[in-house]
């Protein structure tokens, strides 16, 4: 699951990224601008051309640990379900193993969903502030 840090750093120079509008992301890593440049210029003598992408670009990928935690959560509820209909119909050692995990699992499922919104509430705390700075404008 995606849990964004509280300060977020940088990958490169380990310092809190302190305003969003003066960092980026790179294959999932934050970076300021200033990191990525110098990056920019080490890597420019192999070829290889990084672009730098907005901060918020990487709420997208909340997308399917957000799934993963709704279906443990949905289908933990059903193998409970089926766990207390197999404990009614005296199969003691299989209804109790899938009570168990029906119990469980949605637990796991709704912690999942939980740190989910709180990283899409983060996130849309980092756009606001981007917002406010002027917007987010690519380094050149």
């Amino acid at each position: 699951m995606l849990i964004l840090t509280l300060p977020a750093r940088c990958d490169h120079c380990d310092k809190p990224i302190a305003e969003w509008s003066g960092a980026g992301m790179v294959q999932s890593r934050w970076l300021h601008k200033s990191c990525w440049r110098e990056l920019q210029r080490s890597q420019a003598r192999s070829g290889d051309a990084i672009a730098l992408r907005a901060p918020t670009e990487r709420s997208g990928e909340l997308e399917l640990p957000m799934m993963i935690s709704l279906l443990m959560f949905h289908f933990g509820l059903a193998a409970a379900v089926a766990g207390w209909l197999l404990l009614a119909r005296d199969y003691a050692f299989s209804g109790s193993i899938t009570l168990a995990i029906g119990l469980v699992t949605p637990l796991v499922g709704a912690g999942g969903i939980v740190l989910n919104v709180i990283s899409r509430r983060r996130f849309e705390l980092i756009r606001q502030e981007i917002e406010a700075a002027g917007g987010w404008k690519p380094a050149a």
